[in-house]
């Protein structure tokens, strides 16, 4: 796990409620696996219970090869991302934004009351209408916590 100090700390984000805020607020989860020095990132949905990640996907595919042989991922959330021309030259140019990243391992969830109640927090991340999962979808999905290592924070505008 990269440990690099930020540059500039003025925009660090160190309040874990802060971060937590920028997370919820993130319509998508970017979620980066690699495999023998070879990235790969994928935009996902995605569900947070304040203290683990949760995303469901389908049981093949690229990611779960990927998974399968290197769970550790790292997961990129930004919220309020803007254009901010601060003046007439490009030079100047910039973007207000809040971003967190989240340094991880991925576990697979087999159980199944683990994995409804996995897939009811991500449901709960884009629903306030209190909708329920139907019990009998969780067999047919892949479902995943990410255990998060460690949370850093950055903001700009």
């Amino acid at each position: 796990m990269l440990n690099h100090p930020m540059r500039r700390k003025k925009n660090e984000i160190t309040d874990r409620q802060e971060m937590q805020g920028v997370i919820h607020a993130s319509q998508v989860m970017r979620l980066a696996l690699c495999l023998e020095n070879e990235p790969y990132v994928v935009p996902m949905s995605f569900g947070y219970d304040g203290s683990a990640l949760y995303f469901h996907c389908a049981p093949e595919g690229l990611k779960l090869d990927i998974l399968n042989r290197n769970p550790r991922v790292c997961c990129l959330f930004e919220h309020g991302l803007a254009f901010d021309p601060k003046g007439a030259s490009p030079c100047s140019w910039g973007f207000s934004y809040a971003t967190i990243i989240v340094h991880g391992k991925a576990v697979r969830i087999t159980d199944l009351s683990e994995k409804l109640a996995a897939l009811q927090v991500i449901t709960n991340q884009f629903s306030t209408n209190d909708e329920r999962v139907p019990a009998d979808k969780v067999e047919k999905v892949e479902v995943w916590k990410i255990v998060i290592l460690k949370m850093t924070g950055k903001r700009a505008g």
